[in-house]
């Protein structure tokens, strides 16, 4: 009796310590700088990528529990409003098309975003983000996802980082916080063309971190611009570092930006 407990016990703490970790949200291809764009801005943003050389299907995928990663298309739709100086407030809508099959909806979002202090006041610029995600999918229904921001310029280059740390809170499953992060390095070559490079990464559960062959890994060169008024975009590969990466993702950005007449009368008006 006293072995079968012990069993039983075992299983209960194996089955709670291996429990599959949170996947990154590839929707979310995108390094925030710690500073706002202002208040009163508004933005309509849209983010693709493309799954062009997917890794071998695990589990979940096999079962079709998850859609497989190979020729996997997701797009993501963004409205940003500049609630004050230093906040601003996000809605997303994500949606996904497996290969050879319709596109279908994915999931929603929600985020706010601030700044602590007015940009170059310190040597760090520090900023926070919190978002809220309601997936379609999967054993979570709620999911939250902080992020401290940290971000420095050094002459023409910029430095971006945001470690997050990702909590289920509706779910059918026992999981803790979850560790990923993205960072990027640019240069302001001029207010057209900005080149850089972007990482991104999936650790696993902070009590415990996955294996290294498991945890997902991404640099992403990466070349910002604008294409007129208000209008601009991001493009580049993303490279899988790890067995568990997809080898090659696609991705671009589009987005606009623009502010409203004071009253509300006449066309928007792009930002510069």
């Amino acid at each position: 009796m006293r072995r079968a407990g012990a069993v039983l016990v075992g299983a209960v703490v194996c089955g709670v310590v291996a429990a599959p970790a949170l996947a990154f949200n590839f929707f979310e291809l995108e390094v925030y700088p710690a500073t706002t764009e202002g208040k009163g801005l508004h933005e309509v943003e849209n983010i693709t990528s493309f799954v062009a050389n997917g890794r071998r299907p695990d589990e979940e995928e096999a079962a079709g529990e998850t859609p497989r990663r190979h020729r996997l298309l997701r797009t993501s739709l963004e409205y940003d409003y500049g609630l004050t100086d230093k906040i601003d407030i996000a809605a997303y809508l994500d949606l996904d098309r497996p290969n050879g099959e319709d596109l279908e909806y994915a999931q929603s979002r929600f985020r706010a975003r601030g700044a602590f202090f007015d940009k170059g006041r310190f040597p760090l610029d520090v900023g926070w983000y919190l978002e809220a995600e309601v997936p379609d999918r999967g054993k979570s229904e709620l999911e939250l996802e902080f992020r401290p921001i940290v971000s420095r310029d050094v002459g023409r280059f910029s430095v971006d980082l945001n470690p997050m740390f990702e909590l289920p809170t509706v779910t059918s499953e026992r999981r803790t916080l979850e560790f990923n992060y993205g960072a990027r390095v640019y240069y302001r070559l001029s207010p057209e063309v900005m080149p850089g490079l972007e990482f991104y990464g999936a650790a696993g559960q902070i009590r415990r971190f996955d294996p290294g062959r498991e945890q997902e890994h991404y640099v992403f060169p990466t070349v910002y611009g604008r294409l007129a008024r208000g209008l601009k975009f991001a493009a580049g590969p993303g490279f899988g570092l790890t067995r568990a990466s997809d080898p090659v993702i696609l991705r671009v950005a589009i987005e606009y930006e623009f502010t409203l007449p004071a009253g509300g009368g006449g066309p928007p008006r792009p930002t510069y």
